[in-house]
């Protein structure tokens, strides 16, 4: 297998360190790195012809000059946010400060390392999106987050789990599934691969949304944790975010089984602490590994019933989404620009 030669040079070798990290733990020994901070080194290094596949390069380290080696990409670590491509095909700017593994995540897909079977093909993750009381936000942030990974270089498979749809007003397209394959979805042995020719695409992957209620269609909620596991095994997707309703039941229960991340999201208010608490005394969600809670739609100037002693909550949040104005009048590809749901995509990472 193919190893890569990769330069990363920048002054401030405390930031670099963990981009390193992450290049050096995920290629192991398929990638010979260098690093370089001192200026004086890096001039002298490039005095003669350098040959490399990749060139992660400050600002303050580039000149014009480095384009007559032979780079296979060259990746400009900017100090300012910068929307506009270059002219070279093989340069690309990269915000310095967003995430070390959204740096990782672009490098990796503009220089085709992933596609050249560099990067191993990592097992699918299944993160589940839920709550213990309706009204939260989850299917926001659930897309949000969904639209996040799409944006840091992820395939991203959307599933909303609920007895009836109501998600697709977020989509340009709200068609639904084909009636042909209510039969299909109805037998014993529905599987991902016979719905995929139908799978739709607006920023990420998602399943077309049901014409009615499950119980109308004679279909069982249970349906959702056969596609979930068999589009897991087919291992197309780096994430899968299943969306699902407030209701615990043993199917509910099976889907938190099957996740391998759970967002549980709840609201400052006492009702939504009240129902966490109430469905903790059903679910062990003491890995916090696994269970992540965030609160969302969170306003300072709203009473915060986490921090009143009267409602105690029996969990610890980790992540506060702050109120978005009008959130209902945004679409998927501005959900994908919050910076709290981007942190939370991060997270994720």
């Amino acid at each position: 297998m193919k190893t890569v030669r990769m330069i990363i040079a920048d002054p401030d070798e405390q930031y670099l360190a963990p981009i390193e990290s992450k290049f050096l733990s995920e290629f192991d020994d398929r990638i010979e790195l260098e690093l370089i901070t001192l200026p004086d080194y890096f001039k002298h290094y490039f005095e003669t012809p350098r040959k490399a596949d990749v060139l992660v390069v400050g600002e303050a380290f580039y000149t014009p000059d480095l384009q007559r080696h032979n780079m296979g990409h060259i990746f400009i670590l900017t100090e300012q946010l910068e929307t506009e491509s270059t002219d070279d095909l093989r340069i690309t700017k990269v915000f310095k400060y967003t995430s070390t593994a959204a740096i990782f995540n672009k490098i990796v897909a503009v220089s085709g390392l992933a596609t050249e079977g560099i990067q191993d093909h990592k097992e699918t993750t299944v993160i589940l999106v839920s709550s213990a009381s309706g009204g939260t936000g989850k299917t926001t942030l659930a897309l949000g987050m969904s639209a996040c990974l799409a944006q840091s270089y992820k395939k991203v498979l959307y599933i909303n789990a609920e007895r009836m749809n109501t998600f697709q007003r977020w989509l340009d397209n709200e068609g639904t599934l084909p009636n042909s394959l209510y039969a299909t979805l109805g037998s014993s042995r529905p599987s991902f691969g016979q719905i995929k020719p139908i799978i739709r695409h607006e920023h990420f992957d998602y399943l077309p949304p049901f014409a009615a209620a499950l119980s109308s269609l004679n279909l069982d909620f249970s349906l959702y944790e056969v596609l979930i596991k068999t589009a897991k095994a087919g291992r197309d997707y780096d994430y899968i975010v299943v969306d699902t309703e407030a209701t615990f039941d043993a199917a509910k229960a099976s889907l938190l089984t099957q996740a391998d991340r759970v967002l549980m999201v709840l609201n400052q208010d006492r009702n939504s602490v009240y129902a966490v608490n109430q469905l903790l005394k059903n679910v062990n969600c003491a890995n916090n590994e696994k269970y992540l809670f965030v609160c969302n739609d969170y306003d300072d100037n709203e009473p915060n019933a986490l921090v009143e002693t009267k409602e105690k909550p029996n969990f610890i949040v980790s992540e506060y989404v702050a109120h978005m104005p009008a959130y209902d009048q945004l679409n998927l590809a501005a959900l994908g620009t919050q910076p709290d749901l981007q942190k939370l995509a991060f997270l994720m990472l």
